[in-house]
């Protein structure tokens, strides 16, 4: 056997591969199993200025320097990065160590567990199951960089032209449920550049308060299931008066809930320009939750579109940042909510709204090639034929916008489980996919 599943878990674990340290320490731990497996392997950089850290592993049967590396064939596609691990005392489970694999029962813990670092590992040994040599049809299995940061890997792929595969398994934990569609995205990013209102003298008490606001953490797809502390700490902002907001920190990534913020206020007798951008920001934020009750669609849970307040951050001493984000149904007109958002510039020098990504849904048609491999190879290994819709949004955007029949799958639960602290995979669901993935791979074997 290439590897004992369980033990290179642990390992994989091990490695930090959150998305602003890279995932080239990883790749290249992966790459000598998938060369043992007779792949070509090609790391493509990323090219943006993070000293080579992040690249997409690509190992492919089409020999290097052809061009092509996957001409009309099959993907099969696991992003290696992970989210940030957010507070280490709220891993219990894993003693306050994110990187410590901890097998429990039938679980094992650990950061990227689920999402996804360990499907590579299922893949790969589907891949030997079956003999690459016995599979007659390019394929590539490809381990992407930056999902967690805007799908920046699959982006990479699509915009340099590097392969064209007819068919795409995207891993995603989906308890090894297809899903054909899932939600598209709206990733905004709202500015505030202004000088604090001045202070009063320390004489007269002007030294900074600080408060923290907790929250509870959850996939930024289902904020239902989480508490924003930053939405709690700027609505308790905007019912101040007589203060200056001096520093305010909350959240990682747009896309989980943040769990905790941290505000400085200091005494002013003038009007704070940024208290006043964050209310105002609030007050778009209200219209357009009022916008979205519009429109619901029940084969998505939650049947509307959401939204979540990810990140508040001061870059410098003048400029404030939030990034936030709405995970589109296909019944919402993203450039409709943009433009309520665009109002925020309007009578506020120095505030603006950008978008920092925007992507269709996902929609698979339930009579594509690809829907039927999947239901056969369920089949084989007596999962239930089952073909789900998701709220996340996933690489299977940029695949699919690439033309290419995509399916979402993997091992392991997401509903309040993934981006949040304790994050565990199923030990029989990881062997289960095992299963799975060489059941599908035989469809293309002699």
């Amino acid at each position: 056997m290439l590897f004992d599943l369980i033990e290179e878990s642990k390992t994989l674990i091990g490695i930090n591969s959150v998305s602003e340290i890279g995932n080239r320490r990883l790749a290249e731990h992966l790459l000598p199993f998938c060369k043992k497996l007779g792949f070509h392997v090609t790391l493509q950089s990323s090219g943006n200025g993070h000293g080579g850290a992040e690249v997409n592993l690509i190992a492919h049967t089409e020999p290097e320097g052809k061009g092509d590396l996957c001409p009309d064939g099959l993907a099969l596609v696991t992003h290696l990065d992970t989210v940030p691990a957010g507070d280490t005392s709220l891993w219990m489970e894993t003693g306050g160590d994110p990187f410590k694999a901890t097998i429990k029962g039938d679980k094992i813990y650990g950061l990227g567990s689920a999402d996804t670092k360990l499907d590579f590992l299922c893949k790969l040994l589907a891949v030997e199951q079956v003999g690459l040599k016995n599979i007659k049809t390019s394929v590539a299995l490809v381990g992407t960089f930056g999902e967690e940061r805007a799908l920046a890997g699959a982006r990479l792929i699509r915009e340099t032209g590097i392969m064209h595969p007819k068919l795409a398994l995207i891993g995603e934990p989906s308890q090894l449920k297809a899903v054909v569609a899932h939600k598209g995205i709206l990733y905004l990013r709202a500015v505030l550049t202004s000088p604090p209102a001045p202070l009063l003298t320390k004489e007269r008490g002007a030294e900074g308060r600080v408060r923290s606001f907790k929250g509870k953490a959850a996939h930024g797809s289902m904020p239902h299931l989480g508490e924003n502390a930053v939405e709690k700490a700027m609505r308790w902002l905007v019912g101040q008066e007589g203060m200056e907001l001096s520093e305010i920190q909350g959240g990682t990534v747009h896309n989980i809930v943040p769990e905790s913020c941290r505000v400085v206020t200091s005494p002013s007798n003038t009007p704070s320009g940024r208290i006043a951008f964050l209310k105002k920001f609030l007050n778009l934020m209200d219209k357009a939750r009022e916008h979205l009750k519009l429109h619901s669609n029940p084969a998505f849970d939650p049947p509307y579109t959401t939204d979540n307040i990810g990140v508040i951050r001061m870059l410098d001493a003048d400029t404030i940042e939030i990034e936030f984000d709405f995970r589109l149904i296909p019944e919402t007109d993203g450039n409709e909510l943009f433009a309520i958002f665009q109002a925020l510039q309007k009578g506020m020098p120095g505030a603006r709204v950008e978008v920092i990504r925007s992507n269709a849904p996902m929609n698979t048609p339930l009579d594509s090639e690809i829907v039927s491999l999947v239901g056969t190879a369920q089949a084989a290994v007596g999962l239930e034929k089952s073909f789900l819709v998701k709220s996340g949004n996933t690489e299977g955007a940029i695949f699919s916008d690439m033309g290419v029949q995509s399916i979402v799958i993997g091992p392991g639960k997401a509903t309040g489980n993934i981006h949040a602290p304790n994050e565990y995979n199923q030990i029989s669901q990881l062997h289960k996919a095992v299963d799975f993935y060489a059941a599908f791979l035989k469809g293309f074997a002699i």
